[in-house]
């Protein structure tokens, strides 16, 4: 794994965020998956875009109906199925194609309008290979008490897709609220700050990392901070600050 500058032998690793991001894209493999963990509000929307933006055909998932953090990372506004003819074109010629996909919610009836829509593209996507999937709201999207009731077609994408290329970042507020796959078939987490024991015995586990050891560093980190690692316990947990857009 290409290194980061600074001492490797840290524990947690500080870098700015451009370096990150430089970093992540060389190390983020097509067919990994991410999960972002962490409360509202503390910047994992925008960390989603940032990430997001550089991988070449992005399909976002607007379970919320109405999300416009993408929209300032460019992502184009999708609201039917198939996609616009001009956006069909782009992909068959190699242009990069990051699509923010559901119908605005207003009333009751719009939930299920959306769902059929989310419903066909997943499929469509999961068939075509090669793309990265974000499901923000992951929760939304796989709860058997909410509307979409997404959560086996969610885990057929985390555990079958990496022949296919296909990565998916899942963004919650904590692992024992969404399909157990999200964390466990992901190849790097992020995660911010918490005092909730439960969350952080769950995410050391899945960093590889003795919880009391993990538990002050993720109480402790501050806000719009984020906390990144992959699997690999014996590599440094890297530690970035989200720029507000």
């Amino acid at each position: 794994m290409p290194a980061l500058p600074g001492d490797g032998g840290d524990l947690v690793q500080g870098v700015p965020f451009d370096t990150f991001l430089s970093w992540f894209k060389d190390v983020w493999q097509p067919g990994e998956h991410m999960a972002l963990v962490g409360p509202t509000g503390e910047g994992k929307s925008t960390f989603a875009g940032h990430i997001l933006s550089q991988r070449k055909y992005v399909m976002a998932y607007d379970a919320k109906g109405g999300d416009s953090t993408l929209a300032s990372f460019g992502f184009t506004r999708v609201s039917s199925w198939p996609m616009p003819k001009k956006i069909l074109e782009d992909i068959a010629e190699g242009r990069d194609a990051r699509i923010n996909l559901g119908v605005p919610i207003h009333y009751k009836q719009d939930w299920l309008v959306n769902r059929g829509l989310l419903s066909r593209a997943i499929d469509q996507v999961f068939a075509d290979g090669g793309w990265t999937e974000y499901w923000d709201e992951y929760q939304l999207s796989t709860d058997r008490k909410m509307v979409y009731k997404f959560g086996s077609k969610s885990e057929e994408h985390l555990i079958a897709a990496r022949d296919k290329k296909l990565s998916v970042v899942t963004s919650f507020q904590a692992p024992a609220w969404v399909p157990s796959a999200a964390t466990r078939q992901s190849t790097w987490i992020a995660c911010w700050r918490t005092r909730d024991e439960d969350v952080i015995k769950s995410l050391a586990r899945k960093f590889g990392r003795p919880w009391r050891e993990f538990k002050p560093i993720v109480e402790n980190l501050p806000k719009y901070h984020v906390l990144v690692g992959g699997r690999d316990p014996f590599e440094p947990l890297v530690l970035t600050s989200v720029p507000k857009l």
